[in-house]
């Protein structure tokens, strides 16, 4: 019994990209030509591989079986962020809080006695167009979440 679950190529890429190197690959080998690249020629030993009749001594759930002892696939949301980036990331964050602090505490009271009208949401388009790229942005994420 197959559990075969569809791959969305345009929210996975990378798997798009590899379905059709393998695709090619097997269309090349069906034309008779040489393979083009080393990865080609990997796709035509993996073919050549399960069509070898040492394959039919397998279970049927053979893949599934090995899946579940490889484990998850770690994402970008579940992999821990560890190394130098994460450091640098957190040294940076830190240096551009502090330097927003010094630089409100030294030039915060002229920023408020410039011009009221500035910081007035309907008399800068500037203020309005931040506002509306906000609502633009969080509105499409929460409709990815809800269609997704």
């Amino acid at each position: 019994m197959s559990k075969h679950r569809d791959i969305d190529f345009f929210e996975q890429p990378a798997a798009a990209r590899e379905w059709q190197a393998q695709e090619a690959a097997l269309q090349a080998a069906r034309e008779g030509r040489a393979p083009a690249d080393a990865r080609e020629a990997a796709y035509r030993r993996i073919d050549a591989a399960v069509r070898a009749d040492d394959a039919i001594g397998l279970p049927a759930d053979f893949a599934e079986q090995l899946a579940a002892r490889a484990g998850p696939v770690p994402t970008a949301a579940t992999a821990p962020e560890t190394g130098f980036e994460k450091h640098l990331t957190r040294l940076l964050l830190a240096v551009l809080v502090i330097a927003g602090l010094a630089v409100a505490v030294l030039q915060g009271g002229s920023w408020f006695q410039a011009d009221p009208a500035a910081w007035s949401v309907a008399g800068n388009p500037w203020v309005l167009a931040l506002l509306a790229c906000l609502g633009a942005s969080q509105g499409a994420e929460l409709l990815r979440r809800r269609l997704g």
